[in-house]
């Protein structure tokens, strides 16, 4: 009998083929159009491999991501996809999978102190660089004839933030733009930093509170660290009738197709693009050689370079 059995349970695994593994991607937020392009591109590639995904959301609050990763753990993820929402927030826990030989990939943003597969994500930094020097070499505005630039920063803590910020800011504090442009990143008065959480309506209503101290007349460059808060920008300037849209420079990050849109209307001059599709397939496809032959990338960074809309608004051309 147990022979029989035996062979009954060989035989359903020919037959059937043995159960897909199952992995985790942790997103940080499903609504937002690009992680959904991300999600979609990953688990379209995972299950063609093989791989039966369970997918998580944590709606922008980072607070549930560890919780997320622990009950990843507790079911039997072979592999763990995150795009984490803070920085900190989950070392302990992604730690935690590491000791159990669980393999950590994460997407767009990265976490510190942890040994990561692979950390897949926009050069976050040469983007905030280029829409910089797209402001010095391309949108043919003086230092000495601008108002101020508004930075509108995302999450705080959050790596797109910090990288996007900083690419910006440096760039226009370095050597090579001049001391006029040097001057206006440098004063307080005129560089004025708002923080917008990467939401439309929180970058909305930040600007509509600051905008009673600016010039009405004066030129305003807005480097929004995401398009959705670009949108938000936008809504606050339309609905304060001392100001004219025209007479501020709106820039946006990642290319979404609203934010696209608004370019194409003349709302809006840049946005700095993503190719999220790429990274959730590339995600899979690093995944899956470490999973089935133990592969791992030469180097577990693996950038992936923006672009710009309009294209022929490139400074680098």
């Amino acid at each position: 009998m147990k022979k029989l059995l035996l062979l009954s349970l060989v035989l359903g695994n020919i037959a059937f083929g043995a159960p897909a593994k199952k992995v985790a991607l942790l997103m940080s937020n499903k609504s937002n159009e690009f992680f959904s392009v991300l999600e979609k591109s990953f688990v379209k590639e995972a299950e063609k491999l093989g791989y039966k995904v369970d997918v998580y959301d944590a709606a922008n609050d980072a607070t549930k991501q560890p919780s997320q990763v622990e009950d990843a753990i507790v079911k039997g993820s072979s592999a763990i996809v995150i795009n984490p929402l803070n920085k900190d927030a989950t070392e302990g826990v992604l730690n935690d999978a590491v000791s159990r030989d669980i393999p950590i990939i994460t997407v767009d943003t990265t976490v510190e102190g942890v040994e990561l597969l692979a950390d897949i994500a926009t050069d976050n930094e040469d983007g905030g660089k280029f829409a910089a020097e797209w402001v010095v070499k391309k949108s043919n505005l003086k230092p000495d004839e601008i108002a101020g630039i508004i930075h509108m920063k995302g999450i705080d803590g959050h790596t797109a933030h910090i990288t996007r910020y900083k690419g910006f800011k440096d760039y226009l504090l370095s050597d090579e733009v001049g001391e006029k442009w040097n001057e206006l990143a440098n004063d307080d008065s005129k560089y004025i930093e708002l923080t917008g959480n990467f939401a439309q309506d929180v970058a909305q209503n930040a600007l509509e509170a600051k905008l009673s101290a600016l010039n009405p007349k004066g030129k305003y460059i807005v480097y929004n660290e995401n398009d959705v808060m670009a949108i938000g920008s936008i809504g606050a300037i339309q609905n304060d009738n001392r100001f004219d849209l025209a007479n501020f420079t709106i820039i946006g990050f990642d290319g979404s197709a609203e934010g696209k849109k608004l370019v194409d209307e003349k709302k809006m001059a840049i946005t700095v693009v993503q190719d999220f599709e790429f990274i959730g397939k590339e995600a899979a496809v690093v995944m899956d050689k470490y999973l089935k032959n133990s592969t791992s990338p030469e180097n577990y960074q693996i950038p992936i370079q923006v672009v710009m809309y309009p294209e022929n608004s490139n400074p680098r051309k």
